[in-house]
Parts: C-alpha cells; structure tokens; sequence
C-alpha cells in the first residue's frame, strides 16, 4: 500500500515511477541500437560489378560459338612470360541473348565468325574476375573479320572434370556481373528469368565456406541451350548433376535433363545434405 500510484491524468508522475520510466526507455534504447547495428551488419555487401553504360569498347580476339557465343582475348602475360588469355561471353542489348546479333552479321557478311579473328565493339561489365561485352547490332558491332588461319594454341583448352553435382543459384550474367543491384536471390528473380528466356546464358553461382564464388555455364548434354528448361529454378538454392568440363577460365555445365536440376533449401546450399540428416536425427 505504501508504493507510489500513477494515474495518465496527474499532472506529474510520482518521482519513483519516473526513474523507473527512464531507466527502462534508456534499456529499451541500447536495444534498439545494439538491434539496428546487428541487421546492418548481417545484410550482404553492395554488388562490386561494374556495368560501362554509354561506353563502347573495341575487342579483338577469336570467337567462339560453343559453349556459348564468346571471345577469346590476350589477358597479358604471366610472371614467366607467358600469354595468358581471357574468355569474354557475349550477350545482347536489353534482355536479348547474341545469337541472333552474330547469326545477322554472319548473314549479312556471307561468312562464318566461328573460330575467326575478329574485333568486335561492345560494352563491357565485370566483376569478381569475369568479364561480359554487351553488343548490339545498331553499333554494328563487328568493325573488322581476320581470314588468317588461327593456331591450335589458340582453340579452347578443354578439361573433362567428370560428373558431378553442384549446389548453388541460377542467375543471369547480365544483371549479375554489373547491371543490376542485386542482381541475384528472390528480390531479382522475375528480371532473371525474362533475361534468360531472352537468351542470356544461365550461369550457377557456387559459393565456399568463405563467401567465395566460382561460375558455371550451363547447357545441355549436347551443347544446347538451357533457357526454358531452368527457368523454373532461376533465382533458388538447386542442387545440379552434370558432366563438368573447364574450358580456359570458364567451367562449362553439360546437363542431361531438367530433371538433374532440383530445388534445395538454403541451409542444405549453405552446408549441404550433411544438415538435413543433423536435423532428421534431431527430430528423432
């Protein structure tokens, strides 16, 4: 009976009443803070890709128009002095693949690029050590064709790495390498899945227990494309059986069938099947 009593309409609240108050909204406070610093700190980083709007680029190198159409340039030369080279694949302006961009200038040049010298004039995006040129036919983007005979040095270094499967997300290189942040996850799916069915070649991010990535181009078991068989997965954590092949810096996904490609959880991504059984015991 002896504790202050407070009633909304006084005037002021009893002394006692008012330290508790306080001392509760300054707690309540710390919290928020200490809250709002743990959710900034857990989002994931600002994208790094780099997108050179407006900016044309010249290019020269041999084109390739397998696994997906691509350029292979002069990257410099390594620590012995040796040429190291780099593949560019190339993509299309808008949500536009480049076959039919390279099929209208071969038609139009009466003359396979194929395994060609050529200089094309694109817009480059990069990031995290790959790099995409962007063309377009309005920027009539092969200035200059080579009929020189190419060395065999110069064809694709393949290596067959077996099969085997892979977990990781699905995404469009456009958007991903350096137009659009993000450019990948749930928030970005539905732009993902138009640029692949656009012709955008599919690629599946792989991530280590470090948050390092490696890439994957995906097509068919002969070489084909993928577009409308993975569009239903675009943008989730799956889990890929394939046929792997390496060719240069690029690790190329030979897939069967859809049906090789499934829909995982995220924990199951992240720490793979291993988790699933941790939880299955759990329950037991």
């Amino acid at each position: 009976m002896n504790n202050e009593f407070y009633i909304g309409w006084m005037a002021k609240a009893p002394k006692n009443f008012a330290i508790f108050i306080k001392k509760y909204l300054l707690a309540l406070f710390m919290v928020v803070i200490a809250l709002g610093a743990l959710l900034a700190l857990s989002q994931k980083k600002f994208a790094t890709g780099n997108f050179e709007f407006g900016q044309l680029t010249e290019v020269k190198g041999i084109y390739f128009n397998s696994p997906v159409p691509c350029i292979k340039v002069i990257n410099g030369k390594d620590i012995l002095g040796n040429v190291s080279y780099m593949t560019i694949p190339l993509i299309g302006y808008g949500k536009h693949g480049a076959d039919g961009i390279i099929a209208g200038v071969e038609k139009g040049k009466s003359t396979s690029l194929n395994e060609k010298e050529i200089t094309l004039k694109g817009t480059l995006l990069y990031n995290d050590g790959k790099t995409f040129l962007q063309i377009d036919k309005n920027d009539n983007p092969v200035t200059k064709i080579s009929d020189a005979t190419i060395s065999s040095a110069l064809l694709p270094q393949k290596k067959d790495l077996g099969i085997q499967t892979v977990k990781g997300e699905i995404v469009d290189p456009k958007c991903f390498f350096g137009v659009m942040k993000p450019g990948e996850g749930k928030p970005h799916k539905d732009c993902a899945i138009r640029c692949i069915l656009g012709g955008m070649p599919p690629v599946l991010v792989v991530r280590n227990e470090k948050d390092e990535a490696n890439y994957y181009l995906i097509v068919g078991a002969n070489g084909e494309k993928m577009n409308e068989a993975v569009k239903d997965f675009v943008g989730e954590p799956v889990s890929v059986k394939a046929k792997l092949v390496q060719y240069d810096d690029w690790i190329v996904m030979y897939v069967q069938d859809s049906k090789k490609i499934n829909i995982i959880s995220y924990l199951q991504m992240k720490f793979g099947d291993n988790i699933q059984l941790c939880a299955a015991n759990c329950i037991k």
